[in-house]
């Protein structure tokens, strides 16, 4: 298939407005269109977009401006037509923050704006010095690359608490989000783990070809993020991608009168009441899931049926194009998992024609998470349904990267 019909297809439905109003949207879909498909010409970008000749190139000439993207080779052109300049993004032009926290542990890492990583580290807090740990690692990772903060897109925030109900959950980290966002001095974009991983995949990795695809994050509660037209669906009220409260079998669960979650049998939370583990960092309990821990098959042996059955309800009601899975495991342990579950239960993902396999293991999955975090300031960029997972406190003197891309 002839490769300019294959993109107009992909983003058959990604048309930009010609509207004086519409500049900061028209900008966004160009500079996603660089991001998901660069190198691309500008010719590439008018034919996908529909945008005019002139408009293309006032915003291509702005993005060049603030080395937001940079032009990188010739593409020669079949016949008599005039070589095409190409398009990528600039990496360099800007860096993001990537904070995760887990109950009393928290993540922080320094990335490019392709989510490669500069720096990281690990840390315990008090939930009363909470905000004020964060903030002095954060300048910490500056100090130590030689960054400066003016040149920081945003930082990407993904808060877990499993002891609260989702909703509670959800609310906690908005909070987090707000008193976060006023303290460190930067636009925050928040997210639950799945859909941050998610936008990772969307923009830099196994995802890139993609128009709909369903991430699934192992960690100590299965979460699913699903992304149709290349958009990551958010679900009511943020919340969205509960897979582990999907019922898997009527047999009632040893403790309670209900039915068997996938929770139960498959997250990382069943793996710790098989290792019989008490409470630690999720680092810690990594560091159990080796070949060498006894208990672990007795783990991939409860884990592999129910998987099996979750994977078949999400091509039965969605049928995506892959399913993604992810995790807060190791290689090895993902790997054994995933190796288990095959064959596959049949489904509606079998009809017709397949060009992506029907299950894909992400790559690097020990630093899919943080990775993911990473990608959210410019995701919310990108796609202005993202827009209300950023915070941006009104006293916030933006930079010229963040004036260019983010709402004002």
């Amino acid at each position: 298939m002839d490769i300019d019909i294959q993109l107009n297809d992909r983003f058959r439905l990604l048309k930009g407005s010609n509207a004086k109003q519409s500049k900061l949207l028209n900008l966004r879909l160009v500079l996603s269109q660089i991001v998901t498909l660069g190198p691309l010409s500008r010719a590439d970008i008018a034919r996908n977009t529909q945008l005019t000749k002139q408009t293309i190139t006032n915003i291509v000439d702005a993005l060049l401006t603030h080395n937001l993207v940079s032009e990188t080779g010739i593409k020669k052109v079949a016949g008599a037509g005039k070589p095409s300049t190409m398009l990528c993004l600039n990496p360099n032009a800007g860096y993001t923050l990537a904070i995760r926290v887990i109950e009393n542990d928290y993540e922080i890492g320094l990335f490019k704006l392709n989510g490669h990583c500069i720096n990281k580290s690990c840390h315990t807090s008090q939930a009363t010095t909470l905000i004020q740990d964060i903030c002095a690692y954060s300048e910490q990772l500056l100090h130590d690359s030689s960054i400066n903060k003016s040149s920081i897109l945003g930082a990407g925030l993904i808060v877990q608490n499993n002891q609260l109900a989702p909703l509670d959950a959800h609310q906690f980290a908005k909070d987090l989000q707000t008193t976060l966002a006023s303290e460190i001095r930067l636009p925050v974009a928040l997210s639950n783990c799945a859909s941050a991983c998610a936008s990772y995949q969307l923009l830099f990795g196994e995802a890139r070809e993609l128009d709909s695809f369903v991430y699934a994050h192992i960690g100590e509660r299965i979460e699913a993020a699903t992304v149709y037209e290349r958009k990551v669906l958010l679900g009511q009220n943020g919340i969205t991608g509960a897979l582990g409260e999907l019922f898997i079998t009527p047999d009632l669960t040893a403790k309670k009168s209900t039915p068997g979650r996938l929770n139960d049998f498959s997250s990382l939370g069943a793996l710790r009441k098989v290792l019989k583990q008490p409470p630690c960092s999720h680092q810690a309990l990594i560091a159990q899931q080796n070949s060498d821990n006894k208990k672990i098959p007795l783990w991939l042996t409860q884990a592999q049926e129910p998987l099996r059955v979750a994977i078949h309800t999400i091509e039965s009601l969605l049928n995506p194009q892959t399913i993604i899975i992810g995790g807060d495991t190791s290689d090895w342990l993902l790997d054994s998992l995933l190796s288990q579950l095959r064959p596959f239960i049949p489904s509606i993902s079998q009809h017709g024609e397949r060009k992506v396999i029907r299950v894909i293991k992400a790559p690097d999955v020990a630093n899919i998470a943080l990775k993911g975090c990473s990608t959210l300031p410019l995701q919310a960029a990108l796609d202005p349904n993202s827009t209300n997972t950023l915070e941006i406190t009104p006293q916030l003197a933006l930079s010229e990267l963040q004036t260019l891309i983010y709402p004002s």
